[in-house]
């Protein structure tokens, strides 16, 4: 039998590499990615565990890149690997900015993307860009357009595959069809238009001062354009809202102001009823479904919430550390929600995950001495585009190159 003495002098010449599968890749998550490249040369073993254990787990659990609806969205495809680096980079804030459509004039642009394009509104123009693969990220040619500068300010868009719908400061709403190329516009209102939405054949509608608006869409029998109406209401509820977001037989709402503190509020289509939520806010600016029984809204009070519409409460909250409302929201479909802030251009990351805590802040570069909300925003994988009031502005976070601007520890 072995003494002690020959126990231990076993126990201290045992090698990392002498570790079983298991012990190895719970230590190898703990490294960043340099790291990991580092260990992948070391031998067969640690290359293998890292590619086919460790770097899929990290993938699986990443914050930003995680998400196949972000991935779904991004012109490129990554490996598991970079997916883990791109990761890292929205954490520790190290991206290139790049600047388009400048104008003098405030305009605030809405904003949509998918893998091909970029689509933003300017006056009554849609327009979408191709997004390339070069240090530029867009085409800044028009592919296609619909509408002219010249009409009605485009107040709302909503997306959803090939078909836009938009809302007007003329009371009138757009509806496109990119793949037949068929358009209708509709009057329904002399008030100006604050938001839409739709799902499948369901279209909301709310104005600024006046109503809300419910409607059912029947297809145009005839090609192109359509002169007839195409949208049949089916309720109108008598209150204006700032912001609205469809799921199902479901419309959460935001009010711009309420004295009583329940500023957002749910209304059940099939019942015709509005509830109001428990969720402590005098305004909200923005609100996305983050799944069937959950709402995040952005608030004016500075916080952002996530609401359980079946018992009406908050089950977490988000407070900004520079005390800023948050003026638009963008969900990645699993754990990450990127915010536009009131004040210096500013987004911040948080992590569905770490309720009241910021992952990470960042500050595009200012070239004069204005402190532009943002307004409107979206996010894939590796980029994030950022509308304000005088332009359009690109964060890529695939610049492995590029200086870290770190704001998380303020």
């Amino acid at each position: 039998m072995r003494n002690q003495g020959e126990t231990n002098t076993l126990a201290s010449n045992k090698q990392l590499c002498d570790l079983d599968e298991y012990s190895l890749a719970h230590v190898f998550l703990f490294l960043n990615v340099g790291d990991l490249d580092r260990c992948v040369l070391v031998c067969k073993k640690f290359q293998h565990i890292i590619q086919r254990v460790v770097f899929p787990k990290k993938c699986k659990h990443a914050l930003v890149t995680g998400s196949d609806h972000g991935a779904a969205l991004s012109p490129y495809h990554y490996t598991r690997r970079k997916r883990v680096k791109l990761d890292e980079n929205w954490r520790y804030g190290r991206y290139e900015e790049r600047s388009y459509f400048h104008h003098n004039v405030m305009y605030i642009s809405q904003l949509a993307i998918d893998k091909d394009c970029l689509y933003m509104t300017h006056g009554g123009r849609l327009q979408a860009h191709r997004r390339t693969k070069s240090v530029h990220m867009i085409d800044t040619r028009i592919a296609w357009m619909v509408g002219s500068v010249g009409d009605s300010d485009i107040t709302s868009l909503a997306k959803k595959n090939n078909r836009f719908f938009a809302g007007r400061m003329d009371g009138k709403i757009l509806l496109y069809e990119h793949g037949s190329g068929q358009q209708h516009l509709q009057t329904i209102t002399n008030d100006i238009i604050k938001a839409v939405d739709f799902n499948k054949d369901v279209y909301a509608v709310t104005t600024k001062n006046e109503s809300t608006y419910v409607f059912n869409y029947s297809p145009p029998d005839r090609e192109l354009l359509y002169d007839g109406d195409v949208f049949e209401h089916s309720h109108v509820y008598p209150h204006a809202y700032e912001t609205i977001k469809l799921n199902n037989n479901l419309l959460a709402v935001g009010k711009f102001h309420c004295s009583k503190k329940r500023a957002l509020q749910l209304i059940d289509l099939y019942s015709c009823t509005i509830q109001q939520l428990n969720s402590p806010s005098t305004a909200v600016y923005d609100v996305l479904w983050k799944d069937e029984h959950c709402i995040l809204c952005g608030n004016f009070d500075t916080t952002m919430r996530l609401v359980d519409v079946r018992t009406g409460n908050d089950e977490a909250c988000w407070t900004d550390p520079y005390n800023a409302s948050v003026y638009c929201l963008s969900y990645n479909g699993t754990y990450a929600v990127h915010c536009g802030m009131k004040y210096h251009y500013r987004t911040n990351l948080y992590d569905l995950r770490a309720p009241n805590r910021c992952v990470q802040m960042y500050f595009p570069l200012k070239k004069n001495s204005n402190f532009s909300p943002v307004y409107r925003i979206a996010a894939d994988c590796s980029q994030m585009f950022v509308v304000t009031d005088h332009n359009l502005r690109i964060l890529n976070f695939d610049a492995d190159w590029a200086a870290t601007k770190d704001y998380a520890s303020i």
